[in-house]
Parts: C-alpha cells; sequence; structure tokens
C-alpha cells in the first residue's frame, strides 16, 4: 500500500480512503476499545435503536411488526438488566406500517419517543415516556393532529407543501417544539393565519409556548418544512420555503423565510432570504451557537449547482432577533483536489450534505455524500432507489473555510430516495416503516459514521470483503446491497497517517461482522459509540450489543 506525503496533504490511493490534513497537530493515536454484550437472536423486521442514558444505562429498541415495542436495559457494566415489552393504549403498536418515528431523545433523563401514526388517514402524533431504570411506559399522550392526507397536495415549483408533524429537541438543554404542518389545498373555511402550528415544551413536558407561522399579509399561502431548532426556553427557529400555486405580477414567487418565535409573541416574525428566490427543492439543517450568540442556517439548494457553486449556503443570524448577518456558498477546493487526483474526479465534487456537526471551538464538521437515484422494479416498494457514493468530510472554520478534508471511495445501494441530511435525521431517530418487504430494508446497515476525538478522526461503514483486500482480483466495484454481504471496517486518522482497523476480528469468506449504522448512539463526552452487531460463521448468525470506547 503506497502512501505519499507532502507537506500540506496526505494521500493514500486504493482501494477506500484519501485524507488531507491541513492541521496535523495529533502526536499520539487512540486505540478503540471494545465491550460486546450477551449475543441474541439476530433482529428480524422493523426498526432498532441504542439510547446511552446518561445514568450509564444503554436501552436498545426494537419495533417489531409482530412484536410491537420492546426494550432491553443493559447497565453500565454492559450487562443485561431488563427486558419487557411496552404496552400502549394510544399508539397501535400492531400498525408499524402506518407509523413513522419523529425523534427519540433523553429527556430529563429518561427515553421519550415520539411517534406519528396515521388514524383513520389523520396523522396523530403521540410521546411516550420510558422508565430510564426499568425501561417501562410512565406516561403517554396525544400531542396533536393533522387533518387527512387524502386532501390534496400542492406542489410547485419543485416545492411540496409540507403535511406533517416534526420534533426538534434542544441539544444544550431538555427544551423541545412540535410543529404542525397543515400543507394541503386550501379550503373555502380554512384560516390562512392557523394551518401552522408550534408548541413549545419544557423537560417536564409542559408545553410553555403556543405559536403560528404565518405571513400577515398572506402574500403566502404554502410553505414547505426545512429544519427546526429550539434555544431553551427562549425562542423556536423554523426555516421554510414559502411559496404559492400562481404565478403572474403581484404574486410573490418562492422565498426561503427564516422565522423566529419569542416568547412573548403568538406568531413568528420572519426574515426573507431574497438571493433564494425562485428556490425549490431547498433541504437544511438549523444550528444554534449559544456561546456566539448566533443560529446557523445551511441550506441545500441543488438548483445552485448547475450554476457551478456547490449549492451549499451557510446562513448565520442574530441568536436575538433572527436577523441574517451574512450568507456564503462554500466552496471545496482541497476535496475538489482530493477527489480529483486520487479518485479520479473529473468535475469539482458535487456531494450532498448528510450532516453537521458543531465543534467545541464554534467551527463546524460537514459531512457529505455522493447521491444519485434511479427506479428499478414493478411495485411502489422497491421501484425507486439510491445509489450513496463516496463520502467528502470537510472541517470547517467559523467563517466556513477548510480546514481538514477527507474523501473516502464507497459504494452502497439502498431502497428510496435518501434525501439531505438524511445522517442528521437518522441520528435523531427519525424512520418511516415503508418497505414492506423485510429483505429490502438494508438501509440501517448503510451510509456511514464519522467521530471525531482529540487524538485521532474515524470513519465507520459497512463494506464488501473483496474491496477491503487490495490483492483482490475483482476490480470492479459492485454496490452493497445486502446486510448479508457487510462487513465493519474503521479507518483511523492521525498524524497524518491512516490506519485500517477490524474491531471485531479478521473477516473471511465464511466469517464476517456487519454493524447496523442506523441503530447506533453515539455519545461525543464520554467517546462511547454503541451499534448492534450481527456476526456471521457459516450460515449461523448471531447479535450483540457493542460499545467501542475511542
Amino acid at each position: 500500500m503506497k502512501l505519499l506525503i507532502d507537506k500540506k496533504m496526505t494521500y493514500l490511493r486504493w482501494p477506500i480512503l484519501v485524507v488531507t490534513l491541513l492541521c496535523c497537530r495529533f502526536a499520539v493515536a487512540q486505540v478503540p476499545v471494545v465491550t460486546l454484550g450477551p449475543a441474541f437472536e439476530e433482529p428480524g423486521d422493523g426498526w432498532d435503536k441504542l439510547m446511552q442514558l446518561k445514568n450509564g444505562n444503554t436501552v436498545y429498541l426494537h419495533f417489531s411488526k409482530k412484536g410491537g415495542l420492546s426494550v432491553a436495559m443493559y447497565n453500565a457494566q454492559r450487562e443485561l438488566i431488563v427486558t419487557d415489552t411496552v404496552h400502549t393504549q394510544q399508539w397501535n403498536s400492531g400498525d408499524l406500517e402506518s407509523t413513522e418515528i419523529d425523534g427519540i431523545y433523553e429527556i430529563n433523563g429518561q427515553p421519550v419517543i415520539f411517534l406519528q401514526q396515521l388514524v383513520k388517514y389523520n396523522p396523530v402524533l403521540y410521546r411516550l415516556v420510558l422508565d430510564a431504570e426499568t425501561g417501562k411506559l410512565l406516561r403517554e399522550d396525544k400531542l396533536g393532529e393533522l387533518p387527512s392526507v387524502q386532501h390534496r397536495s400542492v406542489f410547485v415549483d419543485d416545492n411540496l407543501a409540507s403535511h406533517d408533524i416534526y420534533v426538534e429537541k434542544d441539544p444544550n438543554s431538555d427544551y423541545y417544539a412540535v410543529a404542525l404542518f397543515s400543507g394541503a389545498a386550501i379550503q373555502k373555511n380554512d384560516s390562512i393565519h392557523e394551518r401552522i402550528q408550534v408548541l413549545h415544551f419544557s423537560p417536564a413536558h409542559e408545553m410553555i409556548h403556543q405559536g403560528w407561522l404565518y405571513v400577515a399579509d398572506t402574500s403566502y399561502s404554502y410553505f414547505s418544512y426545512i429544519h427546526m431548532a429550539v434555544t431553551g426556553r427562549e425562542h423556536v427557529y423554523l426555516g421554510t420555503v414559502a411559496f404559492n400555486v400562481k404565478h403572474g405580477d403581484g404574486i410573490a414567487g418562492p422565498k426561503v423565510l427564516f422565522s423566529i418565535l419569542s416568547p412573548d409573541s403568538a406568531s413568528f416574525s420572519h426574515h426573507v432570504l431574497d438571493y433564494t428566490a425562485g428556490a425549490g427543492n431547498v433541504g437544511g439543517y438549523i444550528q444554534t451557537v449559544p456561546d456566539a450568540a448566533l443560529v446557523r442556517m445551511l441550506l441545500y439548494i441543488p438548483a445552485k449547482q448547475k450554476e457551478g457553486g456547490s449549492g451549499i449556503i451557510l446562513n448565520t443570524f442574530q441568536a436575538a432577533n433572527g436577523k441574517l448577518k451574512k450568507h456564503v456558498q462554500l466552496t471545496f477546493p482541497e476535496l475538489a483536489r482530493n477527489m480529483e487526483i486520487n479518485l479520479g474526479y473529473k468535475e469539482p465534487y458535487k456531494g450532498t450534505p448528510q450532516r453537521l456537526l458543531l465543534n467545541e471551538d464554534g467551527s463546524s464538521t460537514l459531512l457529505m455524500e455522493n447521491l444519485s437515484f434511479f427506479k428499478q422494479g414493478n411495485s411502489q416498494i422497491n421501484k425507486l432507489h439510491t445509489n450513496l457514493g463516496d463520502i467528502g468530510i470537510a472541517q470547517l472554520d467559523t467563517a466556513g473555510r477548510e480546514n481538514t478534508t477527507m474523501a473516502v471511495s464507497k459504494y452502497q445501494v439502498i431502497t428510496g430516495v435518501c434525501e439531505p441530511f438524511q445522517l442528521q435525521r437518522r441520528a435523531k431517530s427519525e424512520w418511516i416503516f415503508r418497505n414492506k418487504i423485510a429483505a429490502l430494508n438494508t438501509n440501517t446497515w448503510l451510509s456511514y459514521d464519522y467521530i471525531s476525538r482529540p487524538s485521532a478522526s474515524f470513519v465507520l461503514f459497512n463494506d464488501y470483503l473483496q474491496y477491503l483486500d487490495t490483492g483482490g482480483s475483482d476490480r470492479v466495484r459492485k454496490p452493497l446491497k445486502f446486510a448479508t454481504d457487510a462487513n465493519f471496517v474503521c479507518y483511523r486518522f492521525y498524524n497524518g497517517k491512516m490506519e485500517r482497523l477490524y474491531l471485531f476480528g479478521m473477516p473471511e469468506v465464511t466469517k464476517g461482522y456487519a454493524c447496523m449504522m442506523g441503530a447506533a448512539d453515539y455519545n461525543a463526552r464520554s467517546g462511547s459509540y454503541a451499534t448492534v452487531l450481527v456476526s456471521r460463521k457459516g450460515t449461523e448468525r448471531t447479535a450483540q450489543i457493542a460499545w467501542i470506547k475511542f
């Protein structure tokens, strides 16, 4: 394996990874330490999620079409202490196909699950609060309801009026907010001022504020949800695309709004981003920076790529009043150089933003992934697919300039459409049970994770065994499609060096180890990464909880 080093950058050519380190400041690399829990039967259909709680326990949630919601609790010594099934009175656990998870958080020291379910075609949001020691259901509440999804959808200029419920928690406190978007076609008796409602909750699950989102002069009738953020009991921030169904003189065209709900107001105030005129199919993420009294909204506007840019725009607002301080379209010249030299790119890297991580010094790390889409099959279940391609990671300073960049060669395929900021939503456990065929439900195994520690950085994902061996004869890269073929690999970067680690043992043709990326939970304070490991030996497959200390 050939390693080329110059004063500024470090490259590794084949087969998987390329890293550029502009600031080499690590002297000693951390070695991950793995602890495994007791073995259990491989999880079947449904959805799995781990949570590392503040009391030291780890809770394992498994949503199954047959068994509903089951809970397993592990103590700080990684011993299994409780297994139970959650029995609910309002949410129908036997109807996962009409359920989606809008978020799973630790609030007030307890696991809290936000579930949305269609009840006679009406989306209804439920909140389940579990005990942090036993996993038992402490309370179940209905938080809101939307009109029927059978009403006509509104789609104009690549903007879909949101008819959905969203939940976001403040990462620095246990306050959270629920947004209810009623985005169907406006009827004669509808109030234009009462179609979008936001509920603000305390850590004790008490509603402390209620606000409405609308434009006072009714210049916009419809809104497409981008993202929402909460800062304690003070503010709720909301990003939307505002648009109309008609065009013409005097009719406002689509624009992005950054809106703020203050404690003393019953409605949001707005700041229109004029540079986004005509925007469509917008993705984004709002990130609060409390120490600097700022709020950032990272937008992804694909149309901007056609103009030669990245399509990724960083907006910075004043936290107190929501006024825009500056906006800049991010550029990635060092990452593009990596891709061109080492992965053979002929054009600049056009990765889709998947997650934005805030660092302690106010800088950020942007995780990107190449996405392409295709159709295959005759049914709606398995017709749409997404190629999850090469990874681009950029460490950005407070002005959005590159400090450290990393390029990773990867090729995977999932069922369904992967949208921007999918890793951001996966981290909070958003999930839709769209796959009625369990064999197609491989999404939880794919994409990747990134972990940064003081002395090293790590990239984690599942890949084919033949692409982990440089001596393999098969040089035609094929997409990873099935979990049974996957092997978990960890790449460590430190002091200008790269090292490949097999954390669970060396994979072989008849032996392998794969991890559920979608079930994982990372505790940045302790450096502990928990995931579901499935080991296979021949035809035998067993599962364990794996805690990886980075």
